[in-house]
C-alpha cells in the first residue's frame, strides 16, 4: 500500500512541472509588458549649484580667553601680621582706599630706634662743635703770641694740627648724622606702608591673605590683594599657525557669549604677539583685542569662540565650497562644470578656476567661471582631474 502511494505522488509531481513553468513565463511576460507601458523614471540628476553674485565675509575662527586689560598685584613692602582686611572679593574700590592693615608695632619700634640714633648723633655733633670753637680760639691766641715771640713755634703748630683733626671729625660726624636721618625717614616710610591702599580704581579679584597671617617682605614681595579694571576686557585669542598670515592689526574681531542672552561683542585687533605658544606639535600665536565691559557681563578667564574678519567682498561671483576639488600647484582648484545646450544633454567637464575669499559655505571665483554656469556639488575624483590634465597636455602638443 505504501509503495502505491509513493508511485502516485511521483506521477502527480511530473505532471505539475509544466504548469509551474507556464505560470512563471506568463508572470514574466506580464511584468515585461507592464514595464514597457510604464517605464522606470530616469535617475535624478546629480546636485549642482550655479555661479552667482553674493557677499562674502572671510573669517578666522579661534578660541579666546577673557582677561582684564589692567590688573595689578598689590604687595606688602614691610613684614608684619595682617591685622585687618578692609575689602572682600568682588568689591569695587577707589584709588587711595584702605585695603589691608598690618600690625604697626614692629615698624613703630624701628622708628623709635632710628629717632634715638639720630638724637644721639646730633648731641655728639654739638659736642664736637663746642670743642672746635675752643681750639679755634686757642689757635688765634697762639698766632698772636708767636708774632710777639711769646710762645714756641711748636705750640702754635700743635694747635693748628688739633684744629684740622677736629674739623675732619666734625665732617665725619655730620655725614653719619645724614645717614641716620635717612634711615629714620626710611623707617617712617615703612611705618606708613603698614596701611596698604589701592593704587587705582578697580575690582578685588584675588585676596590670598587672611587676618592673623604673618607676611615676610624680605626677599619676595608678598601679594596681599589683586585689583583689576573690569571696564575694559582684553581677549587673548590663540590663532593657529596656518591662519595667522591672514590676521592683520586693525581687523574686526567679534565673539558671542555662551549665556542665554548670547550678546555680541566687537573690537579691533590691537597686537599680534610675535613669539608663539606650543601645545604638543601645534603652534599658536596670541592675537589681542579689547571690548567694553561697562555692564560687567564679562568675567575674567571666560572662554569664547572668536571670529576675526580677514576679508570682505561685495557682490562677488561665488560658488559653493563643496564644489571645489583638489588644489593644484599653481593654486587653482578643479571643478566639474555642466556644459550643454539642454539640461538633458549637459555633461560634467573638468575646469580649473582661481579662487579668492571664502566664508565656509561660499568661495569667491576670480577666474574660470561665468555667472549662471552650473557646477556639480561634489569634488571631482583625483584620477579624473589627472586624466583631464593629461588630455589637455596632449591636445596642446598636437
Amino acid at each position: 500500500m505504501a509503495t502505491q502511494n509513493k508511485t502516485w505522488r511521483q506521477r502527480l509531481s511530473l505532471k505539475t512541472w509544466p504548469v509551474r513553468i507556464a505560470l512563471l513565463l506568463a508572470a514574466g511576460g506580464a511584468f515585461a509588458g507592464y514595464r514597457a507601458l510604464n517605464p522606470a523614471p530616469p535617475p535624478p540628476p546629480p546636485p549642482s549649484g550655479a555661479a552667482a553674485l553674493a557677499d562674502i565675509v572671510q573669517t578666522v575662527q579661534a578660541a579666546g580667553v577673557l582677561q582684564p586689560r589692567l590688573k595689578v598685584d598689590v604687595g606688602a613692602q614691610v613684614s608684619g601680621q595682617v591685622r585687618t582686611l578692609h575689602v572682600q572679593l568682588g568689591q569695587q574700590v577707589k584709588k587711595g582706599d584702605l585695603l589691608v592693615s598690618l600690625d604697626p608695632e614692629l615698624a613703630r619700634s624701628e622708628v623709635a630706634q632710628a629717632e634715638a640714633a639720630v638724637a644721639q648723633q646730633a648731641a655728639l655733633i654739638e659736642m664736637r662743635q663746642a670743642e672746635l670753637k675752643l681750639i679755634r680760639a686757642e689757635v688765634e691766641r697762639q698766632r698772636r703770641l708767636l708774632k710777639g715771640e711769646a710762645t714756641a713755634a711748636t705750640e702754635a703748630e700743635r694747635a693748628e694740627v688739633e684744629l684740622i683733626k677736629l674739623e675732619a671729625d666734625l665732617r665725619g660726624q655730620t655725614a653719619s648724622h645724614k645717614r641716620l636721618q635717612a634711615e629714620l625717614d626710611k623707617r617712617r616710610l615703612s611705618l606708613g606702608h603698614a596701611s596698604i591702599t589701592a593704587p587705582m580704581d578697580g575690582t578685588v579679584v584675588n585676596l590670598p591673605v587672611q587676618e592673623g597671617q604673618t607676611v615676610i617682605a624680605v626677599q619676595i614681595t608678598p601679594v596681599m590683594v589683586t585689583l583689576a579694571n573690569m571696564d575694559e576686557i582684553t581677549v587673548r585669542t590663540r590663532v593657529p599657525e596656518a591662519d595667522i598670515a591672514l590676521v592683520k592689526v586693525g581687523q574686526k574681531a567679534r565673539f558671542v557669549t555662551l549665556s542665554g542672552e548670547a550678546q555680541r561683542f566687537e573690537g579691533k585687533v590691537r597686537v599680534i604677539q610675535p613669539v608663539p605658544e606650543r601645545a604638543g606639535n601645534a603652534v599658536f600665536y596670541n592675537v589681542l583685542f579689547e571690548v567694553p565691559n561697562k555692564e560687567r557681563k564679562l568675567l575674567s578667564d571666560m572662554t569664547v569662540q572668536v571670529h576675526i574678519e580677514t576679508g570682505e567682498a561685495k557682490q562677488a561671483l561665488a560658488i559653493p565650497v563643496v564644489a571645489l576639488g583638489a588644489r593644484e600647484d599653481d593654486g587653482r582648484f578643479a571643478v566639474q562644470v555642466l556644459e550643454g545646450k539642454d539640461a538633458k544633454d549637459q555633461k560634467p567637464v573638468m575646469r580649473k578656476i582661481r579662487t579668492g575669499l571664502q566664508d565656509g559655505a561660499k568661495v569667491q571665483v576670480l577666474e574660470g567661471l561665468k555667472a549662471g554656469e552650473k557646477v556639480l556639488l561634489a569634488p571631482p575624483p583625483p584620477e579624473s582631474a589627472a586624466s583631464q590634465a593629461a588630455s589637455a597636455a596632449a591636445a596642446g602638443k598636437a
